[in-house]
């Protein structure tokens, strides 16, 4: 989903529109035609995009609003590290995307705009080409990834362009940086506090996967030759509600406007989808309504997926049957792939509960044990749970697709430091740590056993990146980890060979390790997080 723009045309006959539909006409003047009219023209759209590391994915198509002339064609560019597909379901019902009819290619490549046409998967880096023979506006989406909506907008042959290719580039990058924008600042808002557990415990609490808030902000332009302007703000305040403000000035004082939001284009109309509150004109022309509507799921195969689709509804203000202000919806946002937070130490016996608040992703949250491949997303030991409620430190759990809204939680009962992937996207890499520590202070045998997981992982890092600097870096760490388990290693045995008595032994030592325990736990999770990032995972790739 991205940031918008606005396009605004002339009034073409559509499979959306609808007698009653309000129109703009005349507006067509606000964009000098950037190119000469014809048949055949090319065009490029691109499908999602990403931060170089893939902690964070768009869900839009770039630009979302794109107007060609009929005989066009549109090449669709995955330009994101994720898979999506570039589907066209001229209002049949929709594909579920956990069939295999998602993933295979539906019709040819050329749209007429009534049938089914449908790119199937498309991996990174790969294209799909559409030409489009009708006029009309065509709204598709991406059948993963709810609300992932885009519009084309087809005029007929000869008309005037309102953009070339270059400007439309240019939308296209403005959008996404907003987008990744949106995304990164997820990274700073993340704060889920902790609950009590039974038994003097704690739960813990995990996103799995996070998309910016469901809001959109909507520019109104005057329409038919009015002076009314404002703006409109959508918001999805709970589970199958949205609100919507609607500011506006250049009001006639003491008259009425009804306020709707339309499925389509403001350029061309659509159907009507839902009524807001009218607004009032003040003594100083300005007026305002706010207005809870419910809303439905954006996939009916995701119960949990409410949100603001990237494109395909307008808001429209009308004074009869005259639109006198309208724009379109642009959803801007973006989805961390990642677990947050990342790394979370807790205590045994608590309980860590991951929750999925993506409206537009499904995740796993799986522990592969040692000398087992990650499992590929499909087969059957990808998809069914496994492992129970109870972690014991080894084996494989597996909480099955988590669908938006949905949880799964494990108790930990041993020690260690444990890591987790995403089945779906461990090629981006969403994985997470999670640090059990004992409960009381750590004795010299948890000592000795953190010793020998570092030298485990120490010599499975040498073996693998030897000549690589991030590795000189955590060796560098661990010499320091080393360090500080050799002075507590001394610091115990002198005390052990002394003559004090067992009591006054225990007491000398707890302190000590009590008083090293917080820099060592530290130090511990700094290697391993980098050990496990750089070279557990690696090695489990196919």
């Amino acid at each position: 989903m991205v940031g918008g723009f606005l396009l605004y045309f002339s009034v073409l006959p559509h499979p959306l529109a609808t007698p009653d539909s309000p129109h703009s006409p005349g507006l067509i003047s606000k964009y000098n035609s950037s190119g000469d009219p014809g048949s055949g023209q090319d065009w490029t759209v691109y499908v999602g995009g990403g931060t170089q590391d893939m902690s964070v994915m768009t869900m839009g198509f770039f630009p979302e609003i794109i107007t060609i002339d009929a005989g066009d064609s549109i090449t669709f560019i995955n330009n994101s590290s994720e898979v999506h597909t570039v589907t066209f379901l001229s209002g049949n019902p929709p594909i579920n995307p956990f069939s295999p009819l998602a993933d295979v290619k539906i019709g040819g490549n050329v749209y007429n705009g009534t049938t089914v046409v449908s790119s199937g998967m498309l991996l990174p880096g790969q294209s799909y080409t559409l030409t489009f023979t009708n006029p009309g506006v065509y709204i598709y989406q991406c059948i993963y990834h709810a609300g992932m909506v885009g519009i084309v907008v087809v005029n007929p042959a000869g008309t005037p362009y309102p953009m070339t290719q270059a400007q439309y580039n240019q939308v296209a990058y403005q959008e996404v940086t907003q987008s990744l924008s949106n995304g990164e600042s997820i990274f700073q808002q993340v704060n889920i506090p902790a609950t009590p557990g039974p038994n003097g415990t704690t739960v813990w609490h995990v996103n799995a996967g996070l998309t910016t808030p469901a809001v959109a902000s909507v520019q109104l332009t005057p329409a038919s030759g009015s002076d009314v302007t404002g703006t409109a703000q959508l918001a999805i305040v709970s589970p199958g509600e949205m609100s919507v403000e609607v500011d506006l000035s250049g009001l006639t004082p003491g008259k009425t406007y009804q306020v709707q939001i339309f499925t389509g284009a403001s350029e061309a109309g659509g159907r009507l989808t839902y009524t807001l509150n009218p607004v009032v004109g003040g003594s100083n022309g300005t007026g305002t309504s706010i207005t809870t509507v419910k809303v439905e799921p954006l996939d009916p195969y995701i119960p949990g997926s409410y949100g603001i689709p990237a494109a395909s509804w307008y808001v429209n203000v009308s004074s009869g049957d005259t639109a006198v202000s309208l724009g379109d919806v642009i959803a801007p946002a973006a989805s961390a792939m990642r677990f947050l937070p990342s790394t979370l130490t807790i205590h045994v016996g608590d309980t860590v509960t991951w929750t999925v608040n993506a409206p537009d992703e499904v995740h796993t949250v799986t522990f592969v044990p040692q000398g087992m491949e990650i499992p590929e997303f499909g087969t059957p030991v990808s998809l069914i749970p496994a492992g129970g409620p109870v972690f014991n430190g080894s084996g494989y759990y597996n909480s099955g697709p988590l669908l938006p809204g949905q949880s799964y939680s494990l108790t930990f009962t041993v020690p260690g430091v444990y890591t987790y992937v995403c089945l779906l996207h461990d090629n981006m890499g969403m994985y997470g740590t999670i640090v059990v520590l004992p409960n009381g202070p750590v004795n010299s045998q948890q000592l000795a056993q953190l010793s020998t997981m570092l030298n485990q992982l120490s010599g499975l890092s040498g073996r693998v990146y030897n000549n690589s600097a991030q590795i000189s870096q955590v060796d560098a760490r661990l010499s320091s980890v080393y360090g500080t388990l050799s002075q507590m290693n001394a610091t115990m045995n002198g005390l052990q060979n002394s003559t004090a008595s067992q009591g006054t032994l225990m007491q000398v030592v707890n302190a000590r390790v009590s008083g090293l325990q917080s820099t060592l736990i530290v130090l511990v999770i700094l290697v391993i997080i980098s050990l496990l990032l750089n070279v557990v995972l690696i090695t489990r790739r196919r």
